[in-house]
């Protein structure tokens, strides 16, 4: 796709969203505290409700205030983003928007860790540009935005495990979207900038060989896709004790030529997008940050240690003490870095 075609649908998609913002704008549903309403105001995919976990601090000027989205993994709980960022949004003022994609409604793998960009996960077959789940994303900040008069020119972007690979994924396929930091932490696979797919030490092809593990044959193997993909501020965050192997993939499987267990993937991929930047002479902006003894957790990626420990639990929600804050998790990667 050429920089004025990716042009031409902003401007379509801007049209198509303000209109079904107006739509579904009866009331502003953004209170101060934690709240939650099911968004349908993208069109195209109106017929497949969102519910959105949202929480703003009590106190400031919310205009003026950062905003977070913060991607669940496969867990399908937005709920629980929202309750690992409560009580540091309120100490440190910013406002997290927590989308959840449920399988009951419709997302199921394809849809949300791969953006619902392929008709097929094991086939590449592109599909309409408007209905990938991605496009969701924007529509929202849109909506949060003619909703409470935010000034908010970006937003920034967590994501934990199948979150992880929505927002590296995200990253790559919307080169439009205005997303300032991003932190990918613990995904389980990842999307190779390799036009020529992955391949096993023998020489034997990947199966599958293409989306949603490798560029090969897709749209993104461009510059249009590549060198936005590598300026963007992207952190992958692993956990050092995220170590456990996946057992059952055949070894011809992209996610287990990709390594072992998901430390092992974090750093191959690291490591071979950018010797593949460096190759091409892409401005490659991206960073690698270990969690010491952190294992598979929302909340070790963002305080940045093991052992965080709850502050309450608030109708299910677990919240966090804000005291386990370090500098090697997400919050001092997005908001102190």
């Amino acid at each position: 796709m050429t920089k004025k075609a990716i042009l031409l649908f902003t401007i379509v998609f801007s049209l198509l969203a303000s209109s079904t913002l107006l739509a579904q704008k009866k009331e502003n549903p953004f209170k101060r505290g934690a709240g939650s309403f099911e968004y349908t105001g993208y069109g195209p995919l109106s017929d497949k409700p969102v519910t959105l976990f949202y929480y703003i601090p009590t106190r400031g000027n919310i205009k003026k205030m950062k905003v977070l989205f913060s991607m669940h993994g496969a867990e399908r709980s937005g709920l629980i983003q929202r309750g690992v960022w409560r009580n540091i949004a309120e100490e440190y003022g910013f406002i997290v928007l927590a989308p959840q994609f449920t399988h009951a409604n419709g997302y199921k793998e394809n849809d949300y860790q791969f953006g619902g960009i392929s008709e097929d996960p094991k086939n590449f077959i592109l599909k309409p540009r408007e209905i990938w789940t991605y496009q969701i994303i924007e529509s929202i900040f849109d909506y949060f935005k003619a909703c409470t008069g935010s000034t908010a020119q970006t937003y920034d972007m967590f994501g934990h495990s199948a979150g992880g690979q929505f927002v590296h994924r995200f990253l790559l396929a919307t080169p439009e979207a205005r997303v300032d930091k991003a932190v990918a932490a613990n995904p389980g696979n990842y999307t190779y900038p390799e036009e020529k797919g992955l391949y096993m030490a023998s020489g034997e092809l990947a199966s599958p060989p293409s989306w949603p593990y490798s560029i090969k044959e897709t749209p993104f193997a461009t510059d249009e896709y590549l060198t936005p993909f590598f300026k963007r501020k992207l952190t992958i965050l692993i956990g050092t004790n995220d170590t456990v192997p996946d057992r059952k993939l055949a070894e011809t499987h992209p996610v287990f030529i990709q390594g072992i267990n998901r430390f092992d993937r974090a750093w191959k991929f690291f490591n071979a997008s950018q010797i593949i930047a460096r190759k091409k002479n892409y401005a490659f902006n991206w960073s690698i940050i270990n969690v010491p003894e952190a294992g598979h957790s929302s909340a070790q990626m963002i305080y940045g240690r093991p052992g965080v420990r709850n502050w309450r639990i608030e109708n299910n929600e677990r919240v966090y003490n804000n005291k386990d804050l370090t500098n090697m998790g997400a919050y001092y990667i997005l908001f102190e870095k």
